[in-house]
C-alpha cells in the first residue's frame, strides 16, 4: 500500500506552540469545518441562533481548563493558529455532543424531567442519521487488533487527517486519527493503549469535558484500566461508547450526559458496537434517530464477523471496508443513495495491533482507498518487556 494518508507530525514539547502549529498547518480548512459544523449544529440542535450556540460553546472551556491545562492550552493554540476564536474550536471538536446540550445551561440549569426528554427524543428521532461508526475488537491469534470505521456527516471527509504527536522531549508518541483542528477522535499511544468511540445520541446532555481532549487524556495514560478510571470519574457533555484496550485488558463503556455503564470487559472474546446502547438503563436516555443504520450496521458486522473470523488488522479492515447491504453497510454510503452531501458516510477509519504497534489509517472508502501502514517509533506495547 502507498503512503497516501502519512500522519503529519506535530514534535512541538510546548502544547500550545503545538497547538498553533496544527491551527496554521491547517488554517482555511479550520475555519471552513467550523462553519460547517456550527450550521449542523444549528440545524440538528435546538439553538436558536449562532450566539446562542457560541455562548454554549464558550462554557465548555473553563471546564476543559480545569480538566487538563496541557490540553486546554492545544486547542486554544489551535484556535489562535487558524484565527478563530476558541469556542469556534470546541463547536469543531464537541460538535456531536453540542447538538444534544439543552441552550438552558445558560441559566444554569439543565432539563431533566421526562417532559424535556420526551420532546428532546422526539425531535431527535425525525432527525437525519447523525453518523455512527462501526467498532470491533479482536483477540486475533497471535495479536489484539483495536478499530473502527469513521462515519460523520459526509462533508467532513476532505477534513480528515492523521496526526503523530512526537514532543521531542520524554518518549511520548500518540497517533490519532481526526480532524483538521481537532485534537484527536481516535487513536493509539507509544504505551500500546488504544481508544476507539461510538457516537450514542443522548437526552441528558450537559456542559462537560470537550470529548476530543478526554480521548487524548485517555491515551496518555498508563493502562486500558487507568483509562477506564478517568474516564469514569470525568463530567461528559453527552453519549458515546468508549472501546479501550492495551494488549492486556479490554473494556467497553457506554455513557449517556450523566450515566456510565460497563457493558464489555475481557481481552480473550471479540467486542463489537455501533451506536446505540446495550445498558437497559442507558437506553432510557437515549434517542436513536429513526433514519439511524445503527442496527442494521450491528445485525451486518456480527454476521460478517462469523463469516470472516477476522484475526488480523488486515482481515479486520477487509471486514470494515464491506459493502454488504449498500448503501446501509458496514461502510456506509449513505449519502450516495439520497445525494445529501452532509448526509452520514464512512469518511475513514483506523485499525491497530496492538502487539506490534502497528496501525492501519486510511480516508474515505476502504475499498477504494489505500491504507497507510504506520508504525510508532517510540513502541513499548504489550510485546516489550
Amino acid at each position: 500500500m502507498t503512503d497516501s494518508f502519512a500522519p503529519f507530525l506535530f514534535d512541538q514539547d510546548d502544547p500550545a506552540s503545538r497547538g498553533e502549529a496544527h491551527g496554521e498547518q491547517w488554517r482555511a480548512e479550520i475555519r471552513e469545518l467550523a462553519e460547517i459544523r456550527a450550521a449542523l449544529a444549528l440545524e440538528k440542535g435546538s439553538f436558536s441562533d449562532r450566539a446562542q450556540l457560541d455562548a454554549v460553546a464558550r462554557l465548555h472551556l473553563p471546564l476543559l481548563d480545569n480538566f487538563s491545562a496541557p490540553l486546554s492550552a492545544e486547542l486554544r493554540g489551535i484556535a489562535r493558529g487558524a484565527a478563530v476564536a476558541p469556542e469556534a474550536v470546541v463547536i469543531l471538536d464537541h460538535y456531536t455532543d453540542l447538538r444534544n446540550v439543552p441552550p438552558s445551561v445558560l441559566e444554569g440549569t439543565c432539563p431533566e424531567d421526562p417532559v424535556a426528554e420526551d420532546t428532546f427524543r422526539a425531535l431527535n428521532l425525525n432527525a437525519d442519521d447523525p453518523g455512527g461508526c462501526t467498532a470491533v475488537y479482536l483477540p486475533g491469534h497471535d495479536a489484539p487488533v483495536l478499530g473502527q470505521t469513521w462515519d460523520m456527516h459526509g462533508t467532513a471527509e476532505p477534513f480528515v487527517r492523521a496526526i503523530r504527536i512526537k514532543p521531542r522531549s520524554g518518549d511520548d508518541e500518540f497517533v490519532c486519527f481526526t480532524l483538521t483542528g481537532c485534537l484527536g477522535m481516535t487513536g493509539v499511544s507509544a504505551r500500546g493503549l488504544a481508544v476507539t468511540i461510538n457516537n450514542l445520541t443522548s437526552t441528558d446532555g450537559q456542559v462537560g469535558v470537550v470529548w476530543p481532549a478526554l480521548v487524548r487524556a485517555m491515551l496518555a495514560c498508563a493502562s486500558a484500566r487507568e483509562a477506564r478510571d478517568l474516564l469514569l470519574r470525568t463530567r461528559l457533555s453527552s453519549g458515546h461508547h468508549y472501546m479501550i484496550a492495551d494488549g492486556r485488558e479490554f473494556y467497553g463503556v457506554e455513557t449517556s450526559g450523566k450515566l456510565k455503564v460497563v457493558t464489555q470487559t475481557g481481552a480473550r472474546a471479540a467486542h463489537l458496537h455501533t451506536n446505540h446502547c446495550f445498558d437497559p438503563v442507558l437506553r432510557r436516555h437515549e434517542a436513536v434517530p429513526k433514519a439511524s443504520t445503527s442496527f442494521r450496521r450491528m445485525e451486518l458486522a456480527t454476521t460478517l464477523y462469523v463469516q470472516q473470523r477476522p484475526q488480523d488488522a488486515r482481515a479486520l479492515w477487509t471486514m470494515l471496508s464491506s459493502h454488504d447491504g449498500y448503501p446501509r453497510s458496514v461502510c456506509s454510503h449513505i449519502d450516495d443513495a439520497g445525494g445529501d452531501p452532509s448526509a452520514s458516510k464512512t469518511c475513514g477509519r483506523m485499525i491497530v495491533d496492538l502487539t506490534r504497534g502497528e496501525v492501519l489509517v486510511g480516508r474515505g472508502c476502504g475499498q477504494t482507498e489505500p491504507f497507510t501502514v504506520v508504525k510508532l517509533d517510540r513502541w513499548r506495547g504489550a510485546n516489550v518487556p
